[in-house]
C-alpha cells in the first residue's frame, strides 16, 4: 500500500472521514448516471463511431460504480441496477467491433474485399438499429429512481458508523488484481490468445475500479492508471485483429488469395504488437497497488 502523500508537495493528504467517503461514493454514482443519460441523448441524435465509443465507456464507468454497491444494498438489488447497463455495454460493443473491422479492412487497400465489406456494412446497419431501439426502450425513469435510491441508502447512520468502505475497497482492489497477477507470466507466448483476451478484460476492470477510487478520494490520476491504459490499448489492438482474422476466415465470398493476403498482413502486425507487449511486460510490469 502506498503512503498517502501529495505527489507534488510530498506532504501527507488526510483521508476523508466515513461520511465524506460515502457521500463521495453516492455523488460518483449519480454523476456517472447523469453522464450516461447525456451521452445516450447525443448518441440517439448522432449514432457515429465517436458517440458509440463514449457511451460505451460511460456505461462501463457506471457499472464500475454500481458493482461496489452489494455490501450496502444487497447483491440482488445491485444486480437489478447492473443488468440493463451491462446489456447496453454489450450491444454497443457489437456495433463498435463492426466499426473497427470496417475501418481496418477499408484501410488495407486490398482489392477483392468488397463482398466482406458489404456484408459487414449490412450487419452494422442491423446491429445499429437494434442498439438504437434498446437505447430508446431503456427505462431511464425506473433506473433513475433506483440509482438515486441506492445512492441515498449509502449514507445511513449505520454505514457511517461502520467506517467499512475503505476496507471493502481494499479487498475489492486485491480481488481485481489477482487474475492480472496470474495471467501476466503467460501472455507473451504467441499461442496464448485466450489468456491475452482474459488479461485485457481483467486490466479493464481494474482500471475502471481505480478510476472510481481516485474519484472517491479526490486524488490526481496516478501512474498506475496510465500504465493500465497502455496495456489496455495494446491488448485491445491485438484482440481487434483476432476478431478481424476470424471474420476473414469465415467469409464465404472471398477469393483465397485475398483472404491469405489479408491474414498475412494481420499476422505480421500481431508479431510486432507481441514484441511491444513483451517489452512492456519487461519494462513496466503491472504490480499490485492500493493508493490512499
Amino acid at each position: 500500500m502506498s503512503p498517502n502523500r501529495n505527489r507534488h508537495s510530498g506532504e501527507s493528504c488526510p483521508l476523508p472521514g466515513s461520511r465524506q467517503l460515502l457521500e463521495a461514493y453516492a455523488g460518483c454514482l449519480t454523476a456517472r448516471w447523469d453522464g450516461l443519460l447525456q451521452l445516450r441523448y447525443r448518441t440517439l441524435n448522432c449514432f457515429d463511431v465517436e458517440h458509440i465509443h463514449d457511451l460505451r465507456v460511460a456505461s462501463r464507468r457506471l457499472r464500475g460504480a454500481i458493482e461496489q454497491l452489494a455490501p450496502f444494498v444487497g447483491t440482488e438489488r445491485m444486480d437489478r441496477l447492473r443488468r440493463p447497463i451491462r446489456n447496453l455495454t454489450r450491444e454497443l460493443g457489437r456495433v463498435r467491433n463492426l466499426d473497427e473491422a470496417l475501418l481496418y479492412l477499408s484501410q488495407t487497400g486490398l482489392n477483392g474485399l468488397e463482398p466482406l465489406l458489404k456484408s459487414l456494412e449490412q450487419q452494422r446497419k442491423q446491429e445499429a438499429a437494434q442498439t438504437r431501439r434498446s437505447l430508446e426502450l431503456l427505462d431511464c425513469i425506473k433506473l433513475e429512481r433506483r440509482i438515486r435510491a441506492a445512492a441515498a441508502a449509502l449514507v445511513t447512520p449505520d454505514n457511517v458508523a461502520s467506517q467499512g468502505l475503505l476496507a471493502l475497497l481494499s479487498e475489492r482492489n486485491l480481488t481485481l488484481y489477482r487474475p492480472i497477477h496470474a495471467l501476466l507470466p503467460l501472455v507473451a507466448a504467441p499461442e496464448m490468445v485466450e489468456e491475452r483476451h482474459a488479461l485485457r478484460i481483467a486490466v479493464k476492470k481494474w482500471r475502471y475500479f481505480n478510476e472510481l477510487l481516485h474519484d472517491l478520494l479526490k486524488r490526481p490520476q496516478s501512474d498506475l492508471l496510465e500504465l493500465l491504459r497502455q496495456y489496455q490499448t495494446l491488448l485491445g489492438d491485438m484482440n481487434d485483429r483476432v476478431v478481424i482474422a476470424a471474420l476473414l476466415r469465415e467469409a464465404v465470398d472471398l477469393a483465397e488469395t485475398v483472404r491469405e493476403t489479408a491474414l498475412g498482413g494481420i499476422a505480421r502486425e500481431q508479431r510486432k504488437l507481441l514484441k511491444k507487449l513483451s517489452a512492456l511486460l519487461d519494462e513496466k510490469p503491472i504490480l499490485y497497488h492500493f493508493e490512499l
